[in-house]
């Protein structure tokens, strides 16, 4: 009944309230599961399908058309207060060889049968340690369908089992409560992932959600020190006691910036993204930029330590909170009009204690007044800006800032544009495609915070070796078999994407070499971050990844991807191609590999092909 209908697709409502499509070129139908809310209006329009739904008293309008660019669009209207959540349309009816696309970190790709895998069952849009993209969608022999909501602010994956497989659906929320505006849709259909991900992308850039790295160069010239660059955070032995209240040992090993420097130079290491937690000296940090570094500090906006509770708190919190002093008028107040709690710092009788959460519009203003006059004072050409880019959205309902989440995402945005505006190469923890516009790399796109090891966020230089090493970072997040580049191949050449620093290339030291392999097959540089006495008895074990792992980044920083497949039934040994015509094929078995035209891999090695132009002189 009610077909909408193009040369490409057929759609239709069947009598059972569902919806059912069908691939004209390639003689498949694709049907959803029946709608949890009834239809109680139906109508074919010219070019459209139009439905009227009931959503628990909440009247919602859903129009299905056939764009002239492709695939399926949908658009949503509704007036006035809505229910706590929406969930439609109903998401597409699984089969039990079916495989999920996911959005989770640079992104994953998990048999929909294979409920045990850890994804979580909701994931927030545009929240980086969440969903990285508004998107999501899955395999069908060979074919891909992907969903895309155009505006994720207010919207989540819900990933729920049905018949024992995993089935996915958005689901809306409200804007304050309200419908607030149209929400949409588009359904992408191609085959393969790569071709579906262009056709995304293009669709993304028609937003204005696509800034390149060389568009972003001209505006911030310092960022092209960033292609092919590894991230490093050099901690000095006492840094985790203090941040976490411990007694400071003897440090065995004193934290000297030139000596490491001098160590990084003769290894090789040229270039590099040198990061510091509690800040370099003007001196320092004008040698390390003479070096060709670029040189960053840590800052946060979205934390803040209470007044009534500084008595309690280390003394090492209570210095770096320095926006206490603007305290309770910057926090953001939740809808129950409470203030917002946010990361627990350590008290002096060893008791975890909760921060409260700074609203992202006063983080603007804390932002604008707080790091100029540092970089004037010391010279720094790059910051990282922790939290606010790569968590939930929130709202605020502050009498002095409300906030919708659309308006925190806008105020992070021009934070983030802020720091380029001066001069800076700006991060962000994880980040997400709704920033990626705005920031230039970020930290922990490549780590999904579900398959780190336990409290990550707080083990920036703890090491796992042997049997202590959490069983999750082999099963999953270093597994081949699941992680696709997803993310890359819609916004490689957009932002650079590292490890988290809880789970940084050196992590674990007998896995770096497969790290290396991900890296080089994704075109990403390598994070690493340890304390000086690490760095002294690691160096030429850092120095030889640095060279496996820089090598393709360095090469295709600017470039898109363009595909990504599997070379072998066991999904083991993979292949990407990038769009300035570098190849790179990965074998992640533990066996060897020989491909039909003699091309021999060993474990965990990895070939670069590269079209004859390119050399050497070229390179930044």
């Amino acid at each position: 009944m009610l077909p909408l209908e193009n040369d490409a697709f057929a759609l239709r409502l069947t009598e059972a309230g569902t919806l059912l499509l069908r691939w004209k070129e390639k003689n498949r139908e694709f049907e959803t599961l029946p709608s949890a809310y009834p239809v109680t209006r139906a109508t074919a329009e010219t070019g459209s399908l139009e439905l009227d739904l009931d959503c628990g008293g909440f009247a919602l309008h859903a129009s299905f058309t056939l764009p002239e660019s492709g695939g399926v669009q949908l658009r949503l209207d509704g007036d006035g207060p809505m229910p706590e959540e929406i969930a439609w349309p109903p998401a597409w009816k699984m089969e039990p060889g079916d495989v999920g696309i996911y959005p989770f970190g640079t992104g994953y790709a998990v048999p929909a049968a294979e409920l045990e895998f850890p994804l979580p069952g909701r994931m927030a849009f545009y929240a980086g340690n969440q969903a990285s993209m508004s998107l999501f969608g899955f395999l069908r022999d060979g074919l891909c369908v992907l969903t895309g909501v155009e505006y994720g602010s207010d919207a989540e994956l819900d990933n729920a089992p049905f018949d024992g497989l995993r089935h996915s659906r958005v689901v809306w929320k409200g804007e304050k409560g309200q419908w607030g505006y149209a929400r949409a849709i588009r359904y992408f259909f191609a085959e393969g992932l790569a071709p579906a991900a262009a056709r995304y992308r293009a669709w993304r850039e028609s937003q204005g959600m696509v800034v390149t790295l060389q568009e972003k160069c001209r505006h911030t010239p310092e960022l092209e020190k960033l292609i092919g660059a590894a991230d490093f955070w050099l901690w000095d032995d006492n840094n985790m006691n203090r941040l976490y209240g411990r007694p400071e040992e003897p440090e065995r090993t004193p934290r000297n910036v030139r000596r490491v420097a001098d160590d990084l130079r003769k290894l090789g290491m040229d270039r590099l993204l040198w990061n510091s937690f509690e800040g370099e000296t003007p001196e320092d940090c004008a040698e390390l930029k003479r070096r060709g570094c670029l040189v960053g500090k840590y800052d946060i906006y979205r934390d803040v330590l209470p007044k009534p509770c500084v008595d309690q708190i280390i003394p090492y919190r209570v210095k770096r909170s320095v926006n206490t002093k603007q305290w309770p008028e910057i926090v953001r107040v939740d809808r129950d009009g409470n203030l917002a709690r946010a990361w627990q710092v350590h008290g002096l009788d060893g008791k975890l204690y909760p921060q409260h959460a700074v609203c992202d519009i006063p983080a603007l203003k804390l932002t604008m007044e707080n790091v100029p006059p540092d970089v004037e004072k010391v010279g720094y050409n790059s910051r990282f800006i922790d939290v606010q880019a790569g968590s939930i959205l929130a709202e605020c309902y502050h009498v002095l800032h409300p906030a919708t989440r659309s308006d925190s995402l806008r105020y992070i945005n021009t934070q983030l544009r802020f720091l380029a505006d001066i001069g800076l190469v700006c991060g962000v923890e994880v980040g997400s495609e709704a920033t990626a516009a705005a920031f230039h790399f970020s930290e922990g796109m490549l780590s999904p915070s579900q398959l780190r090891a336990p409290d990550a966020g707080r083990r920036m230089t703890t090491q796992y070796r042997g049997e202590e090493i959490p069983p999750q970072i082999r099963q999953y997040m270093l597994n081949p078999r699941y992680r696709i580049p997803l993310w890359e191949l819609v916004y490689h050449d957009c932002v650079v994407s590292y490890w988290y620093w809880g789970d940084s290339s050196n992590s674990v030291p007998e896995l770096m070499p497969l790290r290396d392999l991900f890296d080089a097959l994704y075109g990403e540089p390598p994070l690493y971050s340890l304390s000086a006495s690490q760095w002294e008895e690691q160096k030429e074990e850092i120095a030889a990844s640095y060279a496996r792992a820089t090598k393709v980044a360095r090469r295709t920083g600017f470039a898109r991807m363009v595909s990504f497949e599997y070379l072998t039934p066991d999904r083991l040994v993979q292949k990407t191609r990038f769009s300035n015509g570098i190849s790179v094929t990965a074998n992640f078995s533990t066996e060897e590999y020989r491909s039909a035209d003699g091309l021999t891999l060993g474990k965990w090695e990895y070939a670069l092909e590269e079209p004859p132009a390119e050399s050497e002189a070229q390179l930044p």
